[in-house]
């Protein structure tokens, strides 16, 4: 699977890949690990890789300093797991205690999920940094993707994206990771590269938290004996439905 890995983001080019082993209790040292999060690393981890890095050093891309932010490295971390169920423990982790900005590239068995985090310099602190925003996609499985996904997937190749700097390249990749959401709500792939994400984030929440909401009423319906609870849930799962469309077409007016 690593190998299919570097092939699809095209690491196999100057200097930048490394695919080094980081032993799992590096983090351990870096913060206050309790029993149940180390347990988590032992268990649901089979290894984790410092694929490549990209720094002026490797690959033809300044870097960018200022003020509020650092972006002159970018990691890319390969994680292989073996159950996904505690990932956004092992996410806040690996993000919270590595400076760097970091493309984290989960895989298991045959799929992947990519995850990043616009990171900015902490003002109280400046050896630590703040997380702004964090964009994961959902899982891929990359031996049989549809349509969407594959195109999704073809548009990984790291040449495709900014050379001007390093914050700028991590900031359009990570509005690829984000625009991964029109696989699930649009039913097809388009990378809008310009593409204001926060402009777009409202309507893309409130679809996901109408999908949320639905999948919590049939839950509670499954569960439910009672005639006239079942079809008053019944009812409020076909308003949720029908809202859908409409927040569908205003995302895609905003794509125009």
């Amino acid at each position: 699977m690593k190998e299919q890995i570097i092939n699809l983001f095209k690491l196999n080019r100057d200097r930048i890949l490394q695919d080094r082993k980081i032993p799992k209790n590096t983090f351990y040292d870096l913060d206050a690990f309790n029993a149940a999060k180390k347990r988590i690393f032992t268990e649901d981890i089979n290894e984790i890789n410092l694929l490549a890095i990209l720094n002026e050093d490797t690959i033809n891309i300044s870097a960018y300093k200022n003020d509020e932010l650092n972006y002159s490295e970018v990691d890319i971390i390969y994680v292989e797991l073996k159950n996904t169920s505690n990932i956004q423990v092992i996410i806040e982790a690996i993000q919270k205690n590595i400076l760097n900005p970091v493309i984290l590239v989960f895989v298991y068995e045959a799929s992947i999920l990519i995850q990043v985090a616009l990171k900015r310099l902490n003002q109280s602190e400046k050896d630590k940094q703040v997380i702004e925003e964090e964009y994961l996609t959902d899982w891929i499985n990359i031996a049989s993707p549809n349509e969407a996904e594959a195109k999704f997937l073809t548009n990984l190749d790291i040449s495709k994206f900014s050379f001007d700097n390093l914050y700028n390249f991590y900031l359009e990749f990570s509005r690829l990771v984000y625009q991964s959401v029109f696989i699930r709500v649009l039913g097809y792939f388009e990378f809008y590269r310009k593409l204001d994400t926060m402009a777009l984030k409202p309507q893309i929440d409130l679809y996901l938290g109408n999908q949320k909401h639905i999948a919590k009423l049939e839950s509670e319906k499954a569960q439910t004996l009672d005639f006239g609870d079942r079809v008053s849930l019944e009812q409020r799962i076909l308003n949720l439905k029908h809202e859908e469309p409409l927040i569908i077409q205003q995302i895609k007016e905003l794509l125009k």
